[in-house]
């Protein structure tokens, strides 16, 4: 009976394994024509509201109106639709067991054509990425698989719909474990390399074998030039940290006005790119024809400056009023443009022989990507990708790694993890991740809690701190909490008359939180930072308490770990 059984799960198993791989080639195949059709959208899109010789008047018009258009779309119906899509997706496979409702994918498509083809200066490859994961997460569904096998369709699709995209199949597996799933051992390479493959052989049967850009041959005229590669490396790195940190200030500014102003915040992004577009149309859209020039040394010098400098503001207004577009086309359009000027000054007035400020602008690409995107491995293969010559290596590397460092050590969470985190969901570290033998706050905290309203007097506040036996209470609306009011607060405003002063009026905001799957030392850190309470938050949604810690809570989950070590339990 046993073996029976036994044998009957292996072939449960093996047929499984083999539904996931024919899966695998669908979502490929679906995912590689989501992508090229996304392309041809943009490009219809564009054509049709620009035409050939577009006035003034038109420059300013298309994009503002448009952005009105999808400004209601994303407020109303398809709200999730906004930004790039990579950070979403990321959520997605492991916040949410891979779940993506399937009107994400059909409203990013719609809005994410709209607002590129529009003129907004973004790119089409992050959108492409949830689109494909949307319909992953949907076939997912109809075939009723497991909540873990249907979360291995996230990254596969992933790999597929940027290979797709960008015609880098190496590069999007890379990208798919570097960023996606966030390790580059995952169990997953084989059937991410299988899916990026088909989608590229069905993205080169549709549009050609011609690729993304024109490389020129790459050399290394002389040993002295990789003093170049590091000023680009710096340079990278410099405009790296900027243009996360002004995105991220800008889309702040955003997110903090009146929720009711959702629906026409795109359209202020559109009326100033509508503006931008009068004196600087190459800025429009994805931008890739300029890159090309770029990289074949065609621009000038000034403007070669003027391109990095508008694109570089132009995206950030785009993405933080709240269209639908990415920034992996506008970070390699920042790193052509900067390399291609460093490239220049460099061939005119170095005291050595240079290569060509093609070189420079190639590698600029990679520098670029690797300080904003923070995928320095995906930024490595793809370059080499682009023009499959070892010797592009040794300055690629330099440059890259310096870019990185200066990104990483001047903007410490990276900008999709830290778009996230202004719409108050947090991704689990690498640690977090995988399961570890310490125990974590879901097994120390206590779910019986209260959150006082924010109009709760102090006096009434005082009464509750005594029933509770806590040195502080939580203070929120509809099960969110905004924040803590301490013991000596309420006591300071009890011992000064003011009874009915409200505790909204008296919030600490200067505190820690954790998340359910940080380990026991992490907790205890945080909880000593704190008055005597330590809320365990949701990483889906910041404000949503999941239970308090607080040392009675560390106390008794110690005692009863000792009691069961006793028994003999675990």
């Amino acid at each position: 009976m046993k073996s029976s059984m036994t044998s009957f799960l292996q072939k449960l198993r093996v047929r499984e394994n083999h539904i996931f791989f024919a899966l695998t080639i669908v979502i490929a195949i679906l995912s590689g024509l989501s992508a090229v059709l996304f392309t041809l959208a943009i490009k219809g899109t564009s054509y049709v509201l620009f035409g050939m010789s577009p006035s003034n008047l038109r420059y300013v018009l298309v994009p503002t109106l448009m952005s009105l258009v999808t400004g209601f779309l994303l407020a109303k119906f398809f709200p999730d639709a906004r930004g790039s899509g990579v950070p979403q997706t990321e959520a997605a496979y492991h916040l949410q067991e891979g779940d993506i409702p399937g009107r994400v994918a059909f409203g990013k498509f719609l809005t994410g054509a709209l607002c590129i083809g529009s003129g907004h200066s973004m790119g089409r490859e992050g959108p492409s990425v949830q689109i494909g994961a949307g319909l992953a997460s949907s076939i997912g569904k109809l075939f009723q698989l497991s909540p873990e096998r249907s979360k291995s369709l996230i990254p596969v699709a992933a790999a597929a719909a940027l290979s797709a995209a960008f015609n880098t199949p190496v590069a999007a597996v890379i990208f798919a474990l570097e960023e996606i799933i966030g390790d580059m051992n995952a169990a997953l390479i084989g059937s991410a390399v299988v899916a990026s493959v088909t989608a590229v052989v069905v993205e080169r049967s549709i549009l050609g074998n011609s690729p993304v850009f024109r490389v020129p041959q790459y050399h290394l005229v002389h040993p002295a030039e990789l003093i170049a590669y590091v000023v680009l490396g710096v340079a990278g790195g410099v405009i790296s940290v900027g243009f996360s940190k002004g995105l991220l200030r800008l889309r702040g500014l955003f997110l903090r006005m009146p929720a009711r102003s959702k629906i026409v915040q795109p359209a202020m992004g559109g009326l100033i790119i509508g503006v931008i577009l009068i004196f600087v149309p190459q800025v429009m859209g994805v931008g890739y024809e300029y890159v090309n020039q770029a990289l074949n040394g065609s621009l000038l010098l000034r403007t070669l400056a003027l391109l990095c400098a508008v694109k570089f503001a132009a995206t950030i207004v785009s993405y933080s009023s709240g269209n639908a577009g990415g920034i992996f086309a506008p970070s390699l359009y920042l790193g052509a443009m900067a390399g291609g000027f460093i490239g220049t000054i460099m061939h005119r007035f170095a005291p050595f022989p240079t290569g060509d400020p093609g070189a420079y602008a190639l590698v600029g690409m990679g520098t670029l990507f690797a300080g904003i995107i923070r995928a320095p491995m995906t930024s490595v293969f793809m370059i080499f990708e682009l023009t499959q010559d070892y010797q592009v290596f040794v300055p690629l590397m330099i440059a890259n790694m310096i870019s990185f460092a200066i990104s990483k050590r001047y903007q410490p969470t990276t900008l999709y993890h830290a778009l996230l985190q202004q719409d108050n969901v947090h991704m689990p570290t690498l640690g977090t991740r995988v399961a570890a033998p310490s125990p974590r706050a879901l097994d120390i905290m206590s779910r019986d809690f209260l959150i006082l309203p924010p109009g709760t007097s102090a006096g009434d506040a005082m009464d509750k701190l005594r029933q509770a036996g806590l040195d502080a209470l939580l203070v929120g609306d509809d099960g969110m909490y905004s924040g803590l009011v301490t013991r000596d607060r309420i006591e300071q405003a009890v011992q000064a008359g003011a009874t009915d002063t409200r505790v909204g009026s008296l919030l600490v905001t200067d505190y820690a939180h954790a998340h359910a799957d940080h380990p026991l030392e992490v907790v205890l850190e945080r909880l000593s930072k704190n008055p005597g309470l330590l809320p365990v938050v949701s990483r889906k949604q910041v404000r949503e308490v999941l239970g308090i810690v607080t040392p009675q809570s560390v106390m008794q989950f110690l005692q009863k770990r000792r009691d069961d070590q006793a028994r003999g339990i675990g």
